[in-house]
């Protein structure tokens, strides 16, 4: 799956428009959160795809860039990727390993500390009263501007949540970009350079975007409805990034902000599960359990610092975001048809491949492409925009040398063994006594067949046999005389050899 510019274009044609795929993308976000903490910590998500390991942003302009990183150590949370889902991966053999390289980007979020203030409301701080001008002061922004009853953040499409996100700049078209740098953005995007504006001085196109991300939380302890305003200013950048496989930006876009926090939504007064794992990436982000207090039923996301907050947010967005570009993609069984996922295209230029041939996203801007693109991936069968990678695969099958000293010792061993057996099995046949010898010292005690010298019943076995060392003891027929012999362990006593033909008592 490619993540490159024809990606984010594939779903402004397909999810962005009348909410087509949110409810797709929703359904696959909450599969992703609900997944168990060993398969968030996974190297793939639970359909199977390939996810990538995020670094550190400090590393990002560090001397190590450049070179390759061994992050298989570093993956202790969840947050260590930069989603909880991966990137579906098409043609890999079945029963053969492989080795490749993706050609992947995410989002980086870098926030501030959270700041708390009171809820803004007409009557202390109950939620339920919002002023909604204190709300623009406190939170202001450009999706949910001019913040009214009608166009409450907490209500999105009627619905009730516990936190919203917002930018403080308008997206592509928007009548405040007098000076075309809201357009020079998305067209440096999708590989249009305007270099007017970069020699004219205007660092705006460079900047990266700020996302207002605000939640609230009970005030107090008392339960009296009054609630705290957590709002929080963070820096959305991307980062790009190669990653190594083996196998046994972005458009921050009204619809995606409005749909982001309803993805888990529960309707009712309480924290999201969204805002649940962004306290805690490592316990389970839904209530199971109706709490009496406020505070109970929500999280108090100022008390999280700000590099935990900063990395579990850029996690979130990007699965959210990559789940709402290409949900099709994760529903499992792809086809194996590579002709199916378009041309063979890198990420960097993967818009090229749905333009007519003599046109390139280098020298056009989305307000010229866009058509021409949309009129091609409407008709696009496949979930998603593949990106084209080589693999080395390699086959291994099992191969057993004969050494041939040790096969000279196992025969050795082996015939001894079987020598052993075999002698073993004819003394069987040859001795017609039963076979009750064990510590042979202890049938000398007592036993009126065996003549020594009375005493020594307190010695040990060992001891006993060390002292009668000479003398010589028979497994003998001690009622010779008689007509039905007697089979003892004798010593010193008149003794008959066992006869096949004798009858023993």
């Amino acid at each position: 799956m490619s993540t490159g510019p024809a990606s984010t274009l594939l779903g402004l044609a397909t999810t962005y428009v009348d909410n087509g795929k949110f409810a797709d993308a929703a359904a696959l976000y909450s599969a992703a959160l609900m997944a168990p903490e060993a398969g968030k910590l996974s190297q793939q998500d639970p359909w199977g795809n390939v996810k990538i390991p995020i670094l550190n942003p400090s590393n990002l302009s560090s001397p190590m860039t450049g070179q390759w990183q061994d992050v298989k150590s570093l993956i202790q949370t969840p947050e260590a990727y930069s989603s909880l889902v991966g990137l579906p991966v098409v043609g890999l053999p079945l029963n053969e390993s492989s080795s490749f390289i993706i050609e992947t980007t995410y989002l980086v979020v870098d926030c501030e500390p959270f700041k708390k203030s009171p809820y803004p409301s007409n009557i202390t701080s109950q939620i339920q009263r919002t002023n909604y001008t204190r709300l623009e002061e406190l939170v202001p922004g450009q999706v949910w501007s001019d913040k009214s009853i009608k166009n409450d953040p907490f209500k999105p499409q009627e619905r009730i949540t516990s936190f919203f996100i917002d930018t403080d700049r308008s997206t592509y078209g928007s009548t405040n970009d007098t000076e075309g740098v809201l357009t020079a953005r998305l067209d440096a995007f999708l590989g249009n350079q305007n270099t007017t504006i970069l020699r004219n001085g205007n660092d705006t196109v460079r900047e990266p975007r700020k996302l207002l991300f605000a939640s609230v939380y009970p005030r107090g302890d008392k339960e009296d409805g009054q609630f705290d305003l957590n709002v929080a200013h963070c820096l959305v950048s991307q980062a790009h990034v190669e990653v190594g496989v083996r196998c046994q930006g972005t458009l921050i876009t009204y619809g995606l902000a409005q749909n982001f926090p309803l993805a888990v939504a529960t309707g009712v007064l309480a924290s999201t599960a969204t805002e649940r794992f962004l306290a805690n990436s490592s316990s389970y982000p839904f209530v199971q359990n109706a709490f009496s207090k406020a505070r109970e039923s929500y999280v108090d996301l100022s008390a999280v610092p700000k590099e935990a907050f900063s990395s579990r947010l850029g996690l979130l967005l990007n699965t959210y975001y990559q789940l709402s570009t290409q949900p099709l993609g994760y529903f499992g069984s792809l086809s194996r048809n590579l002709s199916l996922y378009g041309p063979d295209v890198l990420p960097a230029t993967d818009v090229d491949a749905y333009l007519p041939a003599n046109l390139s996203s280098v020298n056009m801007t989305f307000l010229d492409l866009w058509s021409s693109f949309e009129a091609r991936v409407q008709d696009n069968q496949a979930p998603f925009i593949g990106a084209t990678t080589t693999a080395n695969v390699t086959t291994t099958e099992e191969v057993f040398v004969c050494n041939f000293a040790w096969l000279s010792l196992l025969l050795a061993a082996s015939n001894v063994i079987l020598i052993t057996g075999i002698v073993a099995l004819i003394l069987k046949r040859m001795t017609l006594g039963p076979e009750f010898f064990g510590p042979v010292a202890s049938m000398t005690y007592e036993n009126p067949f065996v003549k020594i010298p009375e005493g020594g019943s307190t010695l040990d076995a060992m001891e006993r046999a060390r002292i009668m060392r000479d003398v010589e003891v028979y497994v003998a027929d001690v009622a010779g005389e008689k007509d039905v012999g007697h089979v003892a362990f004798a010593a010193g006593v008149p003794l008959r050899k066992l006869e096949r033909s004798r009858t023993y008592a």
